[in-house]
């Protein structure tokens, strides 16, 4: 089964998202690998996704490394497959790429389809907007503990408008 996601990059008011082909059997890892590549990355830098509920609070971290030696590492990116964490009940994920400078993301799970003989996946499907220099500044002093991600709290969201998309929006 193929999955398509849009991934949204937060950002000061510019549409920048990739619509990304894979497969549901493939890692987060792999996937990962696609949002780096697509979003122009050099890709060393730590980063991890987390589960999220309606409303985008950030949920269980599945790390790209496992940081902690005293915990098993059965949560990586490397050993959870993508159709274990999206779903049409569980949509979107979120992921943070470089602790240091917090280019934070808004996966989502946009359709569900079949492979196309021929081509090799993950593929960018989509690419809008061109990812800016610098990642929007995070105003910690008005951290909110309901919702994690989004200091305004959960009525303002963090993405943009185009959280909610149109579905003939769709490439």
């Amino acid at each position: 089964m193929l999955y398509k996601l849009r991934v949204f990059l937060e950002t000061d008011g510019d549409d920048v998202y990739r619509d990304i082909e894979i497969q549901d059997n493939a890692t987060l890892e792999d996937l990962h690998n696609a949002i780096v590549q697509s979003f122009d990355f050099v890709g060393d830098e730590m980063a991890s996704f987390y589960l999220t509920d309606e409303e985008l609070n950030q949920g269980l971290e599945i790390p790209l490394f496992n940081m902690d030696e005293s915990k098993p590492a059965n949560n990586m990116m490397s050993n959870t497959l993508i159709k274990d964490v999206l779903s049409e009940e569980q949509p979107n994920l979120l992921y943070v790429y470089d602790f240091f400078k917090m280019w934070r993301f808004l996966v989502s799970l946009m359709d569900k389809g079949e492979e196309a003989p021929g081509i090799e996946y993950p593929q960018i499907a989509h690419a809008q907007g061109i990812r800016p220099e610098d990642p929007p500044e995070i105003d910690f002093n008005s951290h909110d503990d309901e919702n994690e991600l989004n200091p305004g709290g959960a009525s303002d969201n963090p993405f943009g408008e185009f959280y909610g998309y149109d579905e003939d929006e769709w490439n």
